[in-house]
């Protein structure tokens, strides 16, 4: 026994001489910093980091970057990290380019990620935009049931509000909701503490852009992983990565372009007690839930584990006036006492089981790739007026 023991700790010993050859000391440091082995932001982290996001927000928003193609731009994000990499902000063995997405992914000296996206998450939404008021049948309205339906926050985070095209209209659903006796209001500069409260509230719905975000893990075995996110106009700087510094480091929080942007993990940490009990969330960010061939339910699951009572979203880019006048008229029937799905439903029934439909009736000339069309998930038989009701758990798949 003792023959065969110190004939394994010798080739034990050998193989670690071995790989120490192979993988220096400083690259095993480096690994480290992959897999976030840091449990604090430190505060040279975080100078780090705003070096580094000075230097990303200085590229993108210069009016050579503005004048670029998108190629051009993938390329100009790539040499802009390289360079940071030399200079030891970022890591070098972590930058991914996922053109399909536009991202170009990396990972901060620190171990934090963060990330470049070269598109405007408006770009899908330009060729054709319908700004009419979505209409509202005031007769049927006045048959809702009178008195408190609760609390809803709209989480508004897809621009600052200023000459903002969309803005107007969630005011506008606002005013009319708490009118009907849901009793809402707009969060227009969203932040990262502003989704750990979502649990005040009813029904919160997530008016954000969202985007897909791929990165690399590891030294010796590298890992791709892909995972929605929701993108918010929160910026970065010093004291704010020092105060989200845990959630930086587990990746619960990304910075994209020098913003704030949350994963599924977020949710899942933020609720892990259950806290969101009886919240119904209805999201309008793009990507939710993945994208055609890679459903990906990651955002959902977080927020049900996290106690949400239902959560609604897109699968795939969906466009802005389809979004929003499902959710007007979705909301609309849930006050009317109609159940999420029976509400969802109508909704499809009106204005198209999915945005190609919408965009067609339209006339539009000129369609995105991919039809987003919604999906519910957790009790889909919730109402307003009935907040204890019976759950009817289930999922609804696309309308035929």
């Amino acid at each position: 026994m003792k023959t065969n023991s110190h004939r394994f700790l010798c080739a034990l010993c050998a193989l670690t001489v071995f790989i120490s050859a192979l993988f220096p000391a400083s690259a095993f440091a480096a690994q480290a910093a992959d897999t976030v082995a840091q449990t604090t932001l430190t505060t040279a982290d975080a100078r780090e980091m705003q070096q580094a996001d000075s230097a990303v927000t200085a590229l993108t928003g210069s009016d050579a970057y503005a004048e670029m193609t998108r190629a051009q731009r993938l390329d100009a994000a790539v040499a802009q990290l390289q360079q940071l990499a030399e200079e030891g902000l970022v890591s070098a063995r972590s930058l991914h380019v996922d053109e399909e997405n536009g991202m170009v992914s990396f990972a901060y000296s620190c171990g934090a990620l963060g990330g470049v996206l070269v598109e405007d998450p408006d770009e899908e939404n330009t060729p054709f935009a319908p700004s009419e008021l979505p209409a509202v049948d005031l007769h049927e309205m006045s048959n809702a049931p009178q008195g408190d339906l609760g609390s809803a926050m709209i989480y508004y985070a897809f621009d600052n509000t200023v000459n903002s095209s969309r803005y107007p209209y969630y005011s506008y659903m606002k005013g009319f909701w708490t009118a009907m006796g849901l009793h809402t209001r707009i969060d227009s500069t969203v932040t990262v503490s502003d989704l750990k409260r979502m649990n005040d509230y009813g029904l919160c719905i997530l008016s954000a852009h969202g985007s897909y975000y791929t990165y690399t893990s590891g030294f010796l075995f590298k890992q791709t992983r892909t995972e929605p996110v929701i993108l918010l106009t929160e910026e970065s700087d010093f004291y704010k990565d020092l105060y989200y510094g845990i959630d930086l480091l587990t990746h619960r929080v990304i910075k994209i372009n020098g913003l704030y942007c949350i994963t599924p993990s977020f949710f899942r940490a933020a609720y892990r007690g259950g806290q969101l009990k009886d919240t119904v969330v209805l999201s309008e960010t793009c990507e939710f839930l993945g994208v055609s061939g890679s459903l990906d339910t990651s955002m959902a699951d977080a927020l049900l584990a996290g106690g949400a009572k239902a959560v609604a979203g897109y699968v795939n880019n969906v466009y802005t006036v389809y979004s929003r006048s499902m959710l007007w008229d979705t909301v609309n029937h849930l006050i009317l006492g109609q159940t999420l799905q029976e509400s969802v439903q109508h909704s499809m029934d009106t204005y198209g089981a999915d945005d190609l439909v919408w965009y067609n009736a339209q006339g539009g000339k000129r369609p995105h790739a991919a039809a987003a069309y919604p999906l519910l998930f957790g009790d889909v038989g919730v109402r307003l007026i009935e907040p204890n009701a019976a759950p009817v758990p289930q999922v609804v798949q696309q309308a035929a």
